[in-house]
């Protein structure tokens, strides 16, 4: 990702949220399936109340670090319940069809096989 170090929290905030959001949204549509928009929207949410939360050098780390975004977002995806919508449609299609995946969401397919 190429946030720049310098800009204010909220639009780190804002960049992170958009990054989530495009990433479940391409986690679904890579697999061919509806997400659950409420669930989505849920997840997005519990992140936002996560990042209001996060002292600032911790929030600027998740918006330039790939090891401490997939973190963040993968611990999201597990606390709002989105890990536990679909998942046995999801484990079936990864099961049968892994390269459907696109690789910036094997994260969250790893959350959906603990």
């Amino acid at each position: 990702m190429s946030t720049t170090p310098s800009l204010h929290p909220s639009k780190l905030r804002s960049r992170l949220e958009a990054d989530f959001r495009q990433r479940v949204t391409l986690l679904y549509s890579s697999l061919q399936i509806t997400p659950p928009y409420h669930s989505v929207e849920k997840a997005v949410l519990a992140l936002r109340d996560r990042l209001t939360a996060l002292p600032e050098p911790t929030l600027r780390a998740a918006a330039t670090d790939p090891t401490s975004q997939n973190a963040l977002f993968t611990q999201v995806f597990i606390d709002s319940g989105l890990a536990k919508k679909n998942r046995g449609i999801i484990s079936r299609l990864l099961a049968d069809r892994p390269e459907l995946l696109a690789p910036e969401c094997q994260p969250f397919a790893d959350a959906l096989r603990r």
